[in-house]
C-alpha cells in the first residue's frame, strides 16, 4: 500500500505511538535501505472489535521481494498477541500492486472512503449562515467547552456509518489525549457551535502538514437533536474561510460512501476527487 491522502509527519507518529493502544511500528530494510514500514494496534474507539488496526507500506521499486510479508508477518504476531483474530488495513483503488497483494491473502473490501480535496488558492470564500440562535466559538477561545464536545463526538461517533462494531469517542480523558493535544491539533481551528451555553455541534480542523499548508477536516459532527438546520454547513464554511485567512494551500477529506448527508455537506463546496480509500479485512498470516 502507498498513502495517497495523507501526509505523516514524524511527530504525528510520536503523537499516536503515545495515545493508541497497544501501538507497536516497525521499518523494513532491503539491504540496508529502510523501504518499507508497518504498525498494528487496537483500532482506537473500536477496541472490541474482532480485528486489529494494522498498516503495511512498501515502496513500489522494492516490492515483490518479500517485504510486504515480512511486516505482514510482525502485524500479525503482535495483533494475536492483543488477542485478535482478524486485521482491519486502508488501501488505495489506484495502488494496483496493494490491491493485488490484499486479494492475494484474503482481503476483502468492507469500507470505502469517499476522498476529497479543496485546493484554496482562488477558492471561493463561502458564507457562514447560522440559525440566528446558533453562534460559533473555538476550543481556543472556550476551552470550558471540551467536555460538551465531547458529549457531541460521543453521541455522533455511532452513526458513522462503519465496517463492524460502532465507533466510540471513548472516555473524556482518552478524546481529549487523541484530539485536543498533539502536533496535528489546531485548538483555533476547532469551531464549536452553541446556542445558549449548549454545544451543538463542532468541526475540527487537524493539521496533515503544517509546512506545506494542508489541514484534513478530522471531523464534523451535530447532536441528533440539531441536525438538518445547516449548522453542519455553516461549521463547515468556517473551517474553510478560517483555511483561507491563514494562508493554507488545501484542505482534505474523506466520508464513507453510505454517509450521505456528510456528502451531502462537502457538495456544496468546491471540492474535487481523490483517489478512492478501501477499508480491508483479513486473516492473520497462517501459521506464525
Amino acid at each position: 500500500m502507498v498513502w495517497r491522502w495523507s501526509v505523516i509527519e514524524p511527530e504525528a507518529i510520536e503523537h499516536s505511538r503515545a495515545t493508541t493502544p497497544q501501538f507497536h511500528d516497525w521499518l523494513a530494510l532491503l539491504d540496508g535501505e529502510p523501504v518499507g514500514a508497518g504498525s498494528c494496534s487496537l483500532n482506537p474507539g473500536m477496541e472490541e472489535d474482532t480485528a486489529a488496526f494494522a498498516v503495511a507500506c512498501v515502496l513500489p521499486h522494492a516490492r515483490g521481494q518479500g517485504v510486504g510479508t515480512a511486516i505482514y508477518r510482525q502485524v500479525s504476531a503482535h495483533a494475536r498477541g492483543l488477542g485478535k483474530s482478524q486485521l482491519m488495513t486502508w488501501g488505495y483503488e489506484d495502488d494496483a500492486g496493494g490491491v493485488a497483494f490484499a486479494e492475494l491473502h484474503g482481503f476483502a473490501v468492507v469500507k470505502r472512503n469517499r476522498g476529497l480535496r479543496l485546493v484554496l488558492d482562488g477558492c471561493p470564500r463561502p458564507t457562514v449562515d447560522l440559525p440566528e440562535d446558533i453562534a460559533i466559538t473555538t476550543l481556543a477561545d472556550s476551552p470550558e467547552l471540551a467536555r460538551g464536545v465531547w458529549e457531541t463526538a460521543s453521541e455522533a461517533m455511532p452513526d458513522i456509518p462503519h465496517y463492524a462494531v460502532p465507533m466510540s469517542a471513548g472516555s473524556l480523558e482518552e478524546f481529549a489525549g487523541r484530539s485536543f493535544a498533539g502536533p496535528k491539533h489546531i485548538p483555533e481551528a476547532t469551531f464549536i457551535a452553541v446556542r445558549d451555553g449548549e454545544v451543538v455541534g463542532y468541526a475540527q480542523l487537524a493539521w496533515m502538514s503544517r509546512a506545506a499548508g494542508i489541514a484534513d477536516h478530522a471531523m464534523l459532527a451535530v447532536r441528533r437533536a440539531w441536525r438538518g438546520r445547516g449548522i453542519a454547513k455553516a461549521l463547515k464554511a468556517r473551517q474553510i474561510t478560517w483555511a483561507l485567512d491563514n494562508g493554507l494551500s488545501e484542505l482534505r477529506t474523506g466520508n464513507d460512501e453510505r454517509n450521505a448527508s456528510a456528502r451531502a455537506v462537502n457538495a456544496n463546496f468546491a471540492y474535487t476527487p481523490l483517489p478512492e480509500q478501501l477499508g480491508y479485512r483479513g486473516p492473520l498470516l497462517v501459521g506464525e
